[in-house]
Formats: structure tokens, sequence, C-alpha cells
């Protein structure tokens, strides 16, 4: 069943977003259309995770939005698989980005 892999399609789908942002409304028209055509399971829940925390969390909006805006050249948004590969780019340099501000605590 979709659902399963799907599990924050709704919120995604309805996020709430500027009438100007074009990023935004380009990103959750590719999920809406294509997440059901990806034949992946483990693609489909990944690309789900994304985009929940792509609608969840500030900086990773903001993460996003600054890469598409600095880089809005026409061939980035020509097609769906071109704007899907560099989500899941992005979201590796941010995932390693966070993961290296964190910093070692420990208890004396």
């Amino acid at each position: 069943m979709m659902v399963n892999f799907c599990k924050n399609y709704d919120k995604i789908v309805n996020f709430l977003y500027l009438e100007n942002d074009i990023i935004s409304k380009l990103l959750i028209n590719y999920y809406q259309e294509y997440i059901f055509n990806i034949k992946s399971e483990k693609s489909k829940k990944k690309l789900d995770e994304i985009m929940n925390l792509y609608t969840d969390k500030g900086d990773f909006y903001k993460f996003i939005q600054t890469f598409f805006s600095l880089n809005n050249s026409n061939e980035i948004y020509d097609n769906y698989d071109k704007v899907i590969r560099k989500l899941l780019k992005l979201y590796k340099q941010y995932e390693n980005d966070t993961s290296k501000k964190i910093k070692n605590s420990r208890w004396l």
C-alpha cells in the first residue's frame, strides 16, 4: 500500500507556501506528480522524508531555497529527474554539514 511509503504525503501537498515561492511550488508539484511512479520503495520513503523535512524544518527549507535561488538556470528546473537528484544531493550535503556542527560535549 502506498500510504506505508508516503506517510507525509497529505502534509506535504497541503504545505502552505507564499504565492511567489516558485521553488516550493515546483518541488511539491514534482513530489505530488511523481512519488507514486517511483518503483523503489526505499526511494519513495527517502523522498517522502526529505520533502517532509523541507516542510518542517526552517533551516533545511532555507538551505534548499538558497541553492535553487542562486542556481536558477532553467536546465535545473526543466525535468523531474534533475530536480529530485539535486534535492537528494543537497539533503546529503545538509546532513553532513549539520553533523559537523554537532560539538562533542563531555561530562566531567
